[in-house]
């Protein structure tokens, strides 16, 4: 890590020389130089560094760096479009150097802000990728317009991001950064007009699950007519909703039967859910402590835990209940099948009104019918 961290600086200063003196100048080749120095020692390291700018502190190996949490050049990349930029060990010094000014010349408003590649780098802005590796499409969406095909998208940074959420909130740690970090990633893939579909492949995965469920209840917020910061809060919501189970005993996790008492601890994930939110996330993660407490809260009454209030859950609990379950049923578990989406469908249109509120089932089954 302290390599990236390097690298970095080193960026940063050899583009700040860059733009302070002329070509050839000998401060701006130290700079040139340190910098690559500084990116040969990190590729000795790690043999496809990728960084993401997403405006707060960089990500790297699904982590933020917090110890650039007020490092300008986040922001400064993310403005004009370089929000990924992934290096790869055939990079030479002299492409490394055409990298530089090319990023001189975006930063400085000459150039456009689309995808640009190089040997041994890319950069630009985060965009839904057509093509996937040889595995399971961890999620499908389905663009808006007519007669668009089905677009496989490769979540594989933001599910390994998860991944370490989820593992720290086993430790008692709220992974803030990257779960907003992950949530913008999502959000900006609504800007491209995109349905997505909850993928069928989780296979028991909680990080997976937490992707897919945000990804389908966006998809349901953008379609109530959610704005930008509405949908990012939906967004941070609903791949928090499970971080209470990250609490519980771990061999409860694999079981495929309970007992009464087990049902009763795995139940609790709610309650232990929202206190860990609440106790390190304070007041900016209400809405996210308040789904994790209330997304199992039946329109009928019942659910867990049980309701002391009078009050319905709040609505984003609801969609992101909703959301979850649908998810749930699709994805293979060892004690089942996955269902059918005609099943997965039956499913949601045959509990309005008793397990889910009628609006939010009702908004979930008009995405996934087919």
């Amino acid at each position: 890590m302290s390599e990236a961290i390097r690298f970095l600086h080193a960026l940063a200063q050899a583009l700040a020389t860059m733009a302070l003196y002329s070509p050839g100048h000998p401060a701006a080749r130290r700079g040139i130089d340190t910098a690559w120095q500084a990116l040969t020692a990190l590729l000795e390291r790690e043999a496809h560094p990728a960084f993401l700018f997403l405006g707060s502190a960089p990500i790297y190996g699904g982590r933020a760096l917090h110890e650039l949490a007020d490092w300008p050049w986040s922001a400064r990349l993310a403005d004009v479009a370089v929000q990924r930029l992934d290096f790869d060990r055939t990079i030479t010094a002299e492409v490394f150097e055409a990298l530089l000014d090319k990023l001189q010349v975006r930063l400085s408003g000459g150039d456009d802000i689309g995808e640009v590649h190089l040997l041994g780098v890319s950069y630009g802005p985060v965009v839904v990728e057509e093509a996937f590796d040889d595995g399971e499409p961890d999620a499908i969406v389905e663009p808006e317009d007519e007669g668009a095909h089905v677009v496989a998208m490769d979540l594989h940074d933001e599910i390994d991001a998860m991944r370490f959420v989820l593992a720290e909130a086993r430790s008692g740690r709220v992974a803030r950064a990257e779960v907003e970090a992950v949530a913008r990633l999502l959000v900006a893939l609504m800007a491209h007009h995109a349905l997505p579909q909850a993928d069928a492949t989780d296979r028991g995965d909680p990080a997976v699950h937490a992707v897919n469920t945000a990804l389908l209840a966006l998809a349901a917020g953008v379609k109530a007519g959610l704005g930008a910061d509405g949908l990012l809060d939906l967004a941070v919501a609903a791949l928090w909703h499970d971080i209470g189970e990250m609490r519980l005993p771990f061999d409860l996790a694999s079981k495929t039967s309970l007992s009464e008492s087990e049902r009763g601890i795995v139940e609790g994930h709610t309650v232990l859910g929202a206190s860990l939110l609440l106790s390190q996330g304070g007041r900016t993660l209400r809405l996210a402590a308040s789904v994790a407490f209330e997304h199992h809260l039946r329109p009928d009454g019942t659910g867990y835990p049980a309701r002391r209030l009078p009050q319905p859950p709040h609505w984003a609990s609801s969609l992101i209940g909703v959301a979850a379950a649908y998810v749930a049923v699709r994805a293979a578990r060892p004690y089942r099948a996955a269902w059918s989406p005609e099943r997965a469908l039956a499913y949601l249109r045959a509990g309005e009104g008793t397990v889910f509120e009628p609006g939010a089932a009702q908004l979930i089954a008009d995405l996934v019918a087919p």
